[in-house]
């Protein structure tokens, strides 16, 4: 079924309209969910938030690219997810990184890539840093290390190396956005 179908649909307030996306972008959402979450439970809970969300949003909204709408409240939702389970995990940098690389693609839907294509990308990316920058990037968002604690293991000020990352990030995104992977 089109898009403009499955659209109209949620405007009528079908529930066939719930059916037949879960049936076509249901192997979508679960795969950006679990990119995200590891609990399956959590993945089968936010699914189900995605159809909610889905449901309550259209209408008033009128998506232009359902795929891209569906992969944004996907990951939208499995952040929320993740700052709700580490909320009470204090010291945890993990939801403070997965929000600062978010800053590389808030507000623009990203193209699906397949996994081959999204390597040859960071790795050609990861060759343009220099060492240090490399790194950081790698320590802070590979393993969650802190930025105190990567300033402290570099002999930087936390300043310093926020900088840095920010710079790295604007940098992935630049790269992303040459590389197709925006929607324009």
């Amino acid at each position: 079924m089109e898009d403009c179908e499955l659209i109209r649909l949620l405007f009528e307030r079908s529930e066939r309209a719930l059916n037949e996306i879960a049936t076509q972008y249901g192997g979508l959402c679960k795969s950006i969910l679990k990119r995200y979450l590891s609990n399956p439970q959590d993945v089968e809970e936010c699914e189900n938030d995605v159809w909610m969300g889905l449901w309550t949003q259209i209408p008033p909204n009128r998506p232009q690219n359902l795929t891209a709408y569906i992969g944004r409240l996907a990951r939208n939702t499995a952040i929320d997810r993740l700052r709700y389970n580490t909320r009470q995990k204090r010291g945890t940098t993990y939801a403070e990184t997965i929000d600062e690389l978010n800053e590389c693609v808030a507000d623009t839907p990203i193209k699906e890539a397949n996994t081959e294509t999204l390597n040859r990308l960071l790795s050609d990316f990861l060759n343009t840093l220099d060492a240090e920058t490399k790194i950081l990037f790698l320590r802070r968002y590979v393993y969650f290390e802190s930025v105190a604690s990567l300033a402290s293991r570099f002999d930087m000020s936390e300043n310093r190396v926020s900088v840095k990352l920010y710079r790295a990030r604007k940098k992935l995104r630049a790269q992303l956005k040459k590389e197709g992977f925006f929607y324009e």
